[in-house]
């Protein structure tokens, strides 16, 4: 597909709400901002169109009569592998919260909708996702400025229960976790966003202190990828590579190389990460980057 009808595809938005005040309204506001807008009233509906148009951003109801959202977006992913679907919802549905940001849905919002964020999230929704939850400014500043230098969207946050809040709504691809955070530290912050999206994939951050390196160390034992010291560096010129794919199936994936210095069983990167895909229908082939 070329660059031009990729970004003509990326402005293509389908607005699936069982409720026709909502449908108009937001066909509405998002045609104003130059969108090409079109409509669905129920599930069965948006997956019958998508079976025939392509688009780039799906915003989906998850409680309508018949299929909810959650299976329509299941069923979507058939036909359009790289849609980039937002699911909104006027309840709390923990549950379908969870399996819709499993699926790898972008973001779950809550109505009423906070219209400015729909917007922001949609003019952003070619770029990656990551979340940094680091308490000290340099750090977080680092990670910022050279994750955004190389084309991500970056999230900062201090507080682990704003991470909490986050990653109730937005199906972030990477996440940074400082060890040491007021409240709760890095290990309970990982596991607590582990049971909202068992997917995410989480680079823990440690000082030199023991006790929060032994933190770090705890979160890698219980699946997070690996450690990072501060501060962080990620720009260097690797040597020694060690490499590993995460991902979703048929949405971002990441490869990360790391080299770095050599502690007991565990590696210190460095780190670079690419955005890759992988050949549709060969969820377990080569990946390629882009």
């Amino acid at each position: 597909m070329s660059n031009s009808s990729i970004a003509e595809k990326t402005r293509r938005v389908l607005v699936v709400d069982d409720e026709p005040n909502m449908r108009k309204t937001l066909a509405d506001i998002l045609c104003d901002e130059g969108y090409e807008v079109s409509t669905a009233a129920s599930g069965e509906e948006a997956v019958a169109m998508c079976s025939k148009e392509g688009y780039g951003i799906i915003l989906l109801d998850v409680r309508m009569d018949g299929m909810d959202g959650v299976e329509a977006f299941r069923q979507i992913r058939r036909h359009q592998e790289d849609v980039r679907v937002i699911m909104m919802s006027a309840y709390s549905l923990d549950e379908l919260k969870e399996a819709a940001l499993d699926e790898g849905a972008i973001a779950f919002l809550s109505k009423p909708l906070d219209v400015e964020r729909v917007i922001k999230l949609i003019g952003e929704v070619k770029d990656t996702a990551i979340l940094v939850v680091e308490s000290e400014e340099p750090t977080a500043s680092t990670l910022y400025d050279a994750l955004k230098q190389q084309g991500y969207r970056v999230t900062v946050t201090k507080r682990p229960h704003d991470a909490l809040e986050l990653a109730e709504q937005i199906r972030f691809d990477l996440i940074f976790i400082d060890a040491e955070l007021p409240a709760m530290n890095g290990l309970e912050l990982y596991l607590a966003i582990k049971k909202i999206t068992p997917s995410a994939v989480a680079i823990m951050i440690a000082g030199m202190e023991d006790e929060f390196e032994a933190i770090a160390r705890e979160a890698v034992r219980r699946t997070a990828y690996t450690i990072v010291k501060k501060p962080p560096d990620i720009d260097h010129a690797l040597v020694s590579r060690h490499t590993r794919f995460f991902g979703f199936p048929g949405t971002t994936k990441f490869h990360f190389v790391a080299t770095g210095e050599q502690r007991g069983s565990l590696l210190y990167p460095q780190i670079h990460v690419w955005r890759c895909t992988r050949t549709a229908g060969t969820p377990h082939g080569p990946a390629r980057l882009r």
